[in-house]
């Protein structure tokens, strides 16, 4: 059975292509939902940070790899990308495993 699985993204974005990029991520996360999935966190660069560091961080759970894939496929995001363009500088999605253990205080 095709079990649920978190994935992290980041993406750079510099001063230029930052309002962009927040128009884009505003514009295609709500899709999410269409395909079962959950926007477990979006945190953003604080304003007077070094663009050297992510503009954004999701975590993202998706139900099954099939609707990670429906949603990669989904033709409104796709109109969306070509919409916006590429606005980020650099992106990297990451797929998480859980850590259970000891918390520290």
């Amino acid at each position: 059975m095709d079990e649920g699985f978190t994935i992290a993204f980041v993406g750079h974005a510099d001063a230029g292509s930052a309002s962009a990029a927040v128009a884009y991520e505003d514009a295609v996360l709500p899709l999410l939902a269409e395909h079962g999935a959950q926007l477990l966190y979006r945190g953003r660069r604080r304003p007077g940070q070094s663009e050297s560091l992510p503009l954004e961080v999701h975590l993202i759970w998706f139900p099954s790899r099939a609707m990670f894939d429906a949603y990669l496929g989904d033709p409104r995001r796709e109109a969306l990308l070509e919409e916006h363009g590429e606005t980020f500088n650099s992106k990297v999605v990451v797929e998480l495993d859980p850590v259970v253990g000891p918390v520290a205080p």
